[in-house]
């Protein structure tokens, strides 16, 4: 009975610490299967295999968060970083009893449950602490999503490694009888080699961040330019039309003074009407940006509806009040905008009546942004375009909305709503200050 509540609490531990270092992105459903199937590998095994036992069962674990988030690199790296963190309690644990307690080390050798029971409830509880701290770091230091698109395989691989290399130590400190030289000599080699794991991960996802930042940067750049440029071809258009807007009136002057009403209005439906309906083209529906005072958001709109309007799409962007700040990592924001309209110009486009409508809107403590596009009436199901790989569009699509609601699921204080009214696609974010 010991052996089992042994493996039980190790497993329940290190499911807690999965799930807090996914951002709570695993179901209750999940957790439960991971723990019930895990315990039916690991206790079984655990006479043969001892210790190693629980690695069988890190393989099913790694199955079950990776048919959860769809992310290979991240279903291996983040369970083997726990389980490395547990080795690493388990041994610092030791060493506290070695120093402090060392009454307790010899009821645990001698069989006493309840200070077994007590030490690896005690050992889980540090390992789960850990876990938070790690956390609050991971998601605090900015980078970290960049770091595995770029360098997962590498950082799974070290953990990987080091898990083996923390295994094999383990097997030969069995083989040498667990002496307190032993578990010292342990512990201080498993520190140093979590130490350089750490600061590997840190210094590239440092490296990483600053190398996209300077090519997000660029692009902000070019998408302001952008926008700038069409504010001056703007501006053109309304300096020409001042300067000639009395001529245009003038030329009616002599049909007013003949009273030759047919001659008038040919020439009113011929040649002002034209000039009207150029006053309401798209260009003239953009001037809403420059209450959008965040530059990264201002670009990302300006391109993509600068696009949707040389693809004839009627585009349109209300922004009542000014929007100086939004409560959303700047690149992560614009990851998300991106997608929702790359997705609005490729489904308005396919339509009889393309449209999208962008709205801009201060609550008392939120920022919302709704983005409408016209669609036709074949829309598949809500549940389904968010489905990883799903997409009307081919093979090789459908990646966009699945990492939109991944973006959207990593941040607290965000929330995504999707509906279809009445030929329409609407999109909204929310971001509560």
């Amino acid at each position: 009975m010991l052996l089992f509540f042994n493996e039980l609490i190790n497993i329940i531990a290190m499911t807690i610490s999965i799930q807090i270092l996914l951002h709570y992105r695993l179901s209750i459903k999940m957790l439960i299967l991971m723990t019930i199937g895990a315990q039916l590998i690991a206790y079984p095994l655990f006479p043969v295999l001892d210790a190693s036992s629980i690695l069988i069962s890190l393989v099913f674990i790694i199955f079950c968060v990776y048919r959860s988030i769809r992310n290979i690199q991240v279903s291996i790296s983040i369970p083997v970083l726990t389980m490395i963190l547990f080795v690493i309690t388990n041994y610092f644990a030791e060493l506290g009893l070695i120093y402090f307690w060392n009454d307790a080390q010899q009821q645990m050798l001698q069989g006493n449950n309840f200070v077994v029971l007590a030490f690896l409830c005690i050992t889980g509880l540090f390992a789960i602490g850990l876990s938070i701290v790690g956390k609050k770091l991971f998601y605090k230091f900015k980078g970290h999503d960049l770091f595995f698109q770029r360098y997962g395989i590498l950082f799974t691989v070290l953990s990987a490694v080091t898990l083996i290399i923390f295994y094999v130590n383990i097997y030969i400190g069995k083989q040498q009888g667990f002496s307190d030289a032993n578990i010292e000599m342990n512990s201080l080699l498993f520190l140093i080699y979590f130490a350089i794991l750490l600061v590997v991960f840190i210094v590239l996802s440092h490296t990483v961040y600053k190398v996209t930042m300077l090519q997000n940067k660029q692009l902000q750049y070019e998408r302001l330019k952008e926008y700038t440029d069409n504010l001056e071809q703007l501006y053109n258009d309304m300096q020409k039309f001042r300067h000639d807007y009395i001529n245009i009136l003038l030329t009616m002057s002599e049909y007013i003074r003949t009273r030759d009403i047919d001659n008038l209005e040919a020439y009113f439906e011929q040649k002002i009407m034209p000039i009207s309906k150029g006053m309401e083209s798209n260009n003239f529906k953009l001037g809403a940006l420059h209450n959008v005072k965040v530059q990264e958001v201002k670009g990302i709109f300006s391109s993509k509806l600068i696009k949707a309007q040389e693809l004839a799409i009627d585009t349109g962007i209300e922004v009542v009040e000014p929007m100086y700040q939004f409560n959303m990592d700047s690149v992560k924001l614009c990851r998300c905008l991106g997608i929702i309209l790359d997705n609005a110009i490729e489904e308005a486009v396919r339509c009889e009546v393309p449209m999208i409508r962008v709205a801009l809107i201060q609550r008392d403590s939120a920022k919302l942004i709704v983005v409408t596009n016209s669609c036709k009436a074949d829309s598949p199901e809500l549940y389904k375009i968010y489905e990883k790989g799903f997409s009307t569009k081919g093979s090789d699509r459908g990646l966009g909305l699945s990492n939109l609601k991944e973006i959207i699921s990593q941040c607290d204080n965000v929330t995504l709503d999707t509906q279809i009214q009445h030929g329409h696609f609407i999109q909204e974010i929310e971001i509560y200050d």
